[in-house]
């Protein structure tokens, strides 16, 4: 979650995805991801892939959403496998270096007066980390991870 200094109460939401190849994948709300949203998001990620998908799940309680579940359970068992990774354990998931970039380097000491230039700054910049593959596989070897390919 990302707030603006002068909207507090306004808030943008994002989720994303990566693979060790370097591609991403990213969707940006301006409301909370609820079960529908969470689901469209993994079929966004289906139809980019077209190929067998593992996913890394944080704790997050939408994750565990009834809708969810049921979506789960009518997918194809061979198209899509998640996991799901000890709570408070974001060093085991190589896509929360998504946000240390953003946060750390990219966006580091910005101040944006809507969400709305906030939003398209975050387009920008994961437009353009979509375009270096490498930044996005280097995520992957974090000393922390633990990631082996």
């Amino acid at each position: 979650m990302i707030t603006t200094s002068t909207e507090i109460n306004l808030r943008l939401y994002m989720a994303s995805a990566i693979t060790p190849a370097g591609d991403l994948r990213y969707m940006i709300r301006n409301q909370p991801f609820d079960s529908a949203t969470v689901i469209e998001f993994v079929e966004y990620l289906l139809e980019c892939f077209k190929q067998k998908l593992l996913i890394v799940w944080d704790g997050a309680s939408i994750h565990n959403s009834k809708a969810f579940k049921e979506y789960l359970d009518s997918k194809n068992k061979g198209e899509l496998h998640l996991v799901m990774q000890p709570h408070y354990s974001p060093e085991l998931n190589a896509d929360e270096q998504v946000w240390n970039y953003l946060k750390q380097h990219k966006l580091k000491n910005t101040c944006n007066p809507n969400w709305a230039e906030l939003k398209e700054k975050i387009n920008c910049v994961m437009e353009t980390l979509q375009q270096q593959p490498s930044i996005i596989q280097n995520f992957f070897h974090h000393p922390d991870l633990g990631y082996y390919d």
